[in-house]
């Protein structure tokens, strides 16, 4: 009876463990991906990282997606390449594919006062969920 237990333990430990890879898997996107088209699967993580520098007041927002396809997963990340200040770094955006379709996403850099200004940069992805 202990042999058989050990076994389905071991079992449900492999299962879990594979479930926990296949969930935490993440399509990695950058500025060499704008403009492209990339495929996902349902289910999985997209992260976008793209370049930045928030002591210049500029910001990457997300600024177009399908909601039903696609979810924000917690807020955006800025990791800073140097301690000097004034010093630029990277934003990075995490995702969840939902659901199968396309969706443009769509991120802008620009100062969120500046309403009637064109964004500095605009960075675009045309996502296929499978």
């Amino acid at each position: 009876m202990k042999k058989n237990a050990l076994i389905l333990m071991a079992a449900l430990i492999v299962l879990v463990m594979s479930l926990t890879a296949y969930s935490s898997a993440a399509v990695k996107l950058d500025e060499q991906h704008n403009g492209q088209s990339v495929e996902v699967n349902s289910g999985e993580r997209i992260t976008i990282t793209l370049a930045g520098n928030p002591t210049t007041s500029y910001n990457w927002e997300l600024s177009e997606f399908d909601a039903a396809m696609v979810e924000l997963v917690g807020e955006p990340a800025y990791d800073s390449d140097s301690k000097l200040l004034g010093g630029g770094g990277a934003y990075t955006f995490t995702l969840k594919a939902l659901t199968p379709g396309t969706t443009t996403l769509k991120l802008i850099y620009h100062r969120s006062w500046e309403t009637d200004v064109e964004p500095l940069q605009v960075y675009e992805v045309m996502l296929n969920v499978k």
